[in-house]
């Protein structure tokens, strides 16, 4: 390096200064760029075969670009929880922005949440970015744990009275909607009420993710299932049959196929030729009217999933593996009138778990 005295040319200067914006800007955004366009010009290919089912013609009102309508380059969201557990929850898509979801800085959080760890990521083999992802998303719950969420709150309002969906011990939510809580949101609520509300509330959420297997028909975060064609449900069928297929891994208690939608899709599913299933639908779907949704009337319809395919069966049975498999559609689990309703879907639960009964009995 030069000495303050030293004369220096303006050519000289040029340089020097040029030199350090270059290795420190110039060499690293040429990276970024190449990035980019790797990134423009990169989708996830089951992601962008389902665009066209979200698909509305509609743009942007900055950008002037069609809107984004399911995450074609972010983190799937393939399941979440205990892949052995003996219940399994059914949802529609991870409830996430598009256009949050597409940002590869937050794959990279995602990541490193999870991980805790320092590392660069650039450095991951293939082998450790899978098991990294699978190993997060069994410990979601515990990665989240200081967050309360209204959603995952519905979902252990739900299981309330649901005998028997965990074996661990604190199946029962640690105290959430038992009565002491009851009485606390209907008392004076001060700081310390309040405190004591939001940590059963978070430890309930720690323990209906980590206890049960959660998993979404589409795994990528997209618009909501409103005004799909019927013409384009087949586009569905393959990520159902995965769906299916995890379920038969394990033995499974209850299996809850969380909205309405499952219901119309189930019956074009049931025509499709190539289906490995088929899903019998037993009577209803059942109803009740009661002070839930304000005297509305909630659905749910119990059905049973069976292979279809005899050699598959008969390799089953071989196997002394579960050629069927027990569960119940819970039409009304999504309905906005159950936004933060902890002891309306608590209701609602324990009249889905009523029907399950009904259908199939109890294990005493």
């Amino acid at each position: 390096m030069a000495s303050n005295n030293e004369l220096r040319s303006l050519d000289k200067r040029i340089e020097e200064n040029l030199m350090e914006i270059y290795e420190n800007e110039i060499v690293p955004l040429k990276k970024i760029i190449e990035f980019v366009e790797q990134y423009k010009n990169f989708k996830l290919s089951g992601a962008e075969k389902l665009e066209v089912l979200f698909s509305n013609n509609k743009k942007d009102n900055n950008s002037g670009q069609p809107k984004e309508v399911i995450s074609t380059h972010g983190l799937p969201g393939f399941f979440a929880g205990d892949r052995d557990a003996k219940t399994v929850m059914l949802m529609l898509n991870p409830g996430q922005d598009v256009a949050l979801a597409n940002n590869p800085i937050t794959t990279y959080d995602r990541l490193k949440k999870g991980d805790g760890k320092d590392y660069n990521i650039s450095s991951l083999s293939f082998k450790d970015f899978v098991d990294i992802f699978k190993d997060n998303s069994k410990n979601y719950g515990n990665i989240d744990k200081d967050r309360a969420d209204n959603f995952d709150l519905k979902q252990a309002a739900f299981l309330k009275h649901w005998d028997g969906w965990s074996d661990n011990v604190d199946n029962r939510f640690a105290g959430f909607l038992d009565s002491d809580y009851k009485k606390m949101l209907k008392g004076k609520i001060d700081d310390e009420t309040k405190k004591t509300i939001n940590d059963i509330n978070k430890k309930a959420k720690q323990i209906v993710l980590m206890q049960k297997l959660s998993m979404d028909l589409v795994p990528y975060a997209s618009r909501k299932f409103e005004g799909i064609s019927p013409k384009k449900m087949e586009l569905l069928f393959p990520y159902l049959e995965t769906l299916f297929h995890e379920i038969f891994e394990k033995d499974r208690k209850y299996v809850i196929f969380c909205s309405n939608f499952y219901e119309d899709l189930f019956k074009r599913y049931n025509k499709w030729n190539e289906r490995k299933w088929h899903i019998k639908r037993l009577s209803g779907p059942k109803e009740k009217d009661e002070n839930v949704l304000n005297n509305s009337k909630v659905y749910c319809r119990p059905i049973i999933i069976k292979y279809r395919k005899e050699e598959e069966i008969k390799y089953r049975q071989e196997k002394k593996l579960n050629c069927s498999q027990n569960a119940i559609i819970a039409h009304t689990f999504p309905n906005k009138s159950l936004p933060n309703a902890y002891e309306k879907m608590e209701k609602y639960g324990k009249f889905c778990y009523e029907e399950w009964n009904k259908a199939f009995g109890t294990d005493e």
